[in-house]
């Protein structure tokens, strides 16, 4: 077999690489679709285990025979690659990912896993034996590895935005059969008609009027096609619309009890995810008619203050909180929404644009954009600002319980609100409310809190009204104290309408969590407060942008507990979130203990033991601090970015990116001195930590920057310190080289071990102690190569 050229190995690992880092995120996307967002970040732990166990696949084989023929295994692995990437695909379609129940749970998810790991297994073969086994510099093949992965990043992204998720995954596997060409496989045709039959069936599978492969389970519910008007997907959503329900009862958050029998409305229901719904309202074009349903809604009643004339809306859905507006005569009207899907249906897509009739109103502007970094870049005021149960329970590619809109329950994000506002104006937002147990109401109220102790206000109880009806709890947060004339409308609306009055200046709040929090003068008292509550209700933050984590990661039984009680509580997802974290982080255990430490024992039994002890702590330290660091820079630069693609197109790949360049300069200015790993560790940890002042000292001060600036912000922080991070796996190679090749399947394994558990393990870090935290982890996890570096030399 001939040996492929030096330009065309590289370029197939280039491509191979990129393809892989595609597949990953391409697979979350997928998974926050079928199951739930917490689940998608499985997707890296499964990756990382399966790339784990091909290298240690190499490693286990004959070195010489590897040698003589790593082109022809590699291309190989390549084709292989790709038959599994389509098996995994038709599972992810029809077999339930998670099912209702714990035990059902417990048999499906190591299923999905099962089917989804040959892909990466087979991968991580053909990476390894590139970067073993090829008679190239290690180095600078892992580089090419790294660019790879990081060009990878802004193809799924493009991919995404042009084509649904199930049919990139078949241009992926494609891409996977041409790449074995690279690396000359004896049987092209097989490898041109693989690549020929996937990229056909993606093609019809996007030009049909109907997609044949699609997730069928959604949700724990199967959802078919002849039940949509229409399916959408891009990079942060899959957004379905089932047909028209006419006549029907109002489709109404917080309803009131008055609303009378006879009046009905007809929409279509918009669903993000398969599970976050809003309507699109049928509309005539005239504010005066058709929309008298809105007034029973409890999100709507901060539109009975007077002198209303401009709203701010967040989340424009399906449009209705921009009819609300105009029910209540405001004609200046800007609402935004992250995803352009929406904006399109209600302003391009028929028969949804004539339906809705809201892009032909007067004085509304719909624009697709971020809300936190709009409002904080943008100087327009208004006197109303609208954020109505913005929870899409959607995932980004990011993974890592990195929700889309995380950035926008923090006090940060409230503070910038507020600032928009003009005198006298207010933000409204309703969310999740349980009267007879724990909600979201309560760590509402304290963000609320918090962003008015940290604008100055001294009695913030003065600027909350809250009401509630059915489930549903509205907080209307006003920038400066409730005038008497305010508070008169917002009562006079809830006594009408039969809404409870959950806090008002004008009354005593019931003893309980929520008259505590209303009672903090200071921000430590308020802490203090949440500190001593059950669950986590202290005021989220950009350190810890997790409004959507209640239960405290740190108290398993009251989770377990909440679960088996399985009552109506909003708590029980939070709680199914953090036992679906639980059960990560033990199969993750499970897969490493049993799949690669424990085979590979017998590899270092008969070496010295101080220097298996320092390359074990080397590999060890290098895969989990750069798994902190990678999730805690993707979290925190994120929510500052705005839009969650920009958490892959920019932050993930420029570490990326910086990593692979890094790793070409090791090849030129090799680590061979013990004082050059000294001061290499101690300087990766210094960056680690200064990245920690940076990010902050640049979200404060330029949080208002236009989006480039921004990026290129970001950049700055993310490029040096991947450039040193990408010393880190080739230097260890060439210390464990110098003494023997022998444990280099060990020292592979611990690697990828550490990755797959780190993974997990900084979710939980990131929601407990806060992103800060963790990045530190991370650098103190370099700073600590200092002691295996001595034992390796």
């Amino acid at each position: 077999m001939k040996t492929p050229s030096p330009r065309a190995f590289y370029s197939g690992v280039f491509i191979l690489s990129g393809l892989l880092m595609m597949l990953q995120v391409l697979q979350a996307r997928i998974f926050s679709v079928t199951t739930w967002y917490h689940l998608s970040f499985l997707v890296i732990s499964v990756a990382m285990f399966g790339l784990t166990l091909g290298a240690l696949h190499v490693h286990k084989g004959s070195e010489a025979e590897q040698r003589q023929n790593y082109a022809r295994l590699m291309g190989d692995a390549c084709l292989n690659f790709a038959i599994f990437t389509a098996f995994a695909l038709a599972t992810h379609m029809i077999l339930p990912i998670v099912a209702a129940s714990l035990k059902k749970t417990l048999m499906t998810l190591p299923m999905t896993e099962l089917c989804t790991v040959p892909s990466y297994y087979f991968a991580g073969y053909a990476l390894c034996l590139a970067i073993t086994r090829a008679p190239y510099a290690p180095a600078r093949t892992y580089a090419f590895d790294l660019l790879g992965a990081a060009a990878g990043c802004l193809a799924a992204l493009g991919l995404m935005e042009t084509v649904d998720a199930p049919s990139a995954v078949m241009i992926v596997a494609a891409g996977a059969a041409l790449a074995s060409l690279c690396f000359g496989v004896p049987d092209r045709l097989r490898a041109c008609v693989i690549s020929g039959v996937l990229l056909v069936l993606a093609l019809c599978n996007t030009q049909f009027a109907r997609p044949f492969v699609y997730p069928l389970w959604v949700k724990n519910h199967i959802v078919t096609q002849g039940s949509l008007a229409h399916d959408q997907w891009n990079s942060i959503s899959r957004v379905t619309v089932d047909h028209a329900v006419q006549d029907a009862r109002p489709f109404l958050w917080g309803p009131s009890k008055t609303i009378p029998d006879d009046m009905t409305s007809s929409f279509y229901l918009l669903k993000i995810d398969g599970d976050a719904g809003t309507p699109i309202n049928k509309f005539g074009g005239d504010c005066r008619k058709g929309l008298e349903t809105l007034d029973y809604d409890v999100t709507t009643i901060a539109y009975a203050l007077p002198r209303l004339k401009k709203s701010g809306i967040i989340g424009v859905g399906g449009g209705r909180d921009v009819l609300s507006a105009c029910k209540a005569g405001i004609r200046d009207i800007t609402a935004m929404d992250v995803n352009d899907i929406q904006i399109s249906l209600l302003s391009n897509i028929e028969p949804f644009k004539s339906y809705a009739n809201i892009s032909t109103l007067k004085g509304v502007k719909l624009i697709h954009s971020e809300a936190r970094s709009w409002f904080a870049s943008h100087p327009d005021t208004f006197d109303i600002i609208q954020m109505s149960l913005i929870d899409t329970w959607a995932a980004t590619g990011a993974g890592a319980f990195a929700l889309s809109e995380n950035g926008l329950y923090t006090v940060e994000a409230w503070r910038t609100f507020l600032s928009r506002l003009n005198d006298g104006g207010v933000m409204t937002v309703s969310r999740w409310y349980i009267s007879d147990a724990q909600s979201e109401v309560e760590r509402l109220v304290s963000l609320a809190m918090g962003a008015l102790l940290e604008q100055g206000a001294t009695a913030p109880q003065k600027h909350l009204f809250m009401a509630a009806s059915d489930r549903i709890a509205t907080l209307v947060l006003a920038k400066d104290p409730f005038t008497v004339e305010q508070l008169a409308a917002l009562e006079k609306r809830a006594s009408a309408m039969k809404f409870r009055v959950l806090i008002s200046p004008q009354r005593k709040t019931a003893k309980g969590d929520l008259a505590n929090i209303l009672s903090a003068r200071t921000r430590g008292s308020l802490d203090s407060v949440a500190g001593a509550s059950a669950f986590d209700i202290s005021p989220p933050t950009d350190q810890r942008p997790f409004f959507f984590n209640m239960v405290r990661l740190a108290q398993p039984f009251a989770i377990f507990r909440l679960i088996s009680e399985n009552n109506a509580s909003a708590m029980l997802g939070h709680a199914k979130a953090v036992l679906n974290l639980y059960i990560i982080i033990l199969f993750s255990l499970a897969m490493v203990a049993g799949a690669i430490i424990w085979p590979l024992r017998e590899a270092v039994k008969n070496l010295d033991k101080r220097f298996v002890a320092g390359g074990t702590a080397w590999f060890a330290l290098i895969g989990a601090g750069f798994m902190f660091i990678e999730i805690a820079l993707l979290q925190r630069l994120s929510v500052y970015l705005g839009h969650p693609a920009y958490a892959l197109g920019i932050v993930l790949f420029s570490l990326v990116l910086s990593t692979g360049v890094g790793s070409l300069i090791c090849d030129r200015l090799p680590l061979d001195t013990p004082r050059a790993r000294n001061a290499w560790a101690a300087l990766t940890a210094i960056a680690a930590f200064a990245a920690i002042f940076a990010i902050n000292a640049i979200t404060t001060h330029f949080a208002g920057a236009e989006l480039l600036t921004r990026a290129l912000l970001c950049v700055s922080v993310t490029l040096p310190l991947g450039c040193l991070l990408g010393f880190g796996f080739p230097t260890g190679m060439a210390l464990a080289r110098a003494v023997s090749t022998q444990p280099a399947a060990w020292f592979w394994g611990i690697n990828g071990a550490a990755g797959v558990t780190a993974s997990a393990v900084a979710v939980a870090l990131n929601i407990s102690l806060g992103l800060d935290v963790t990045m530190s982890i991370g650098a103190l996890c370099y700073l600590a190569l200092l002691v295996p570096a001595r034992l390796m030399k």
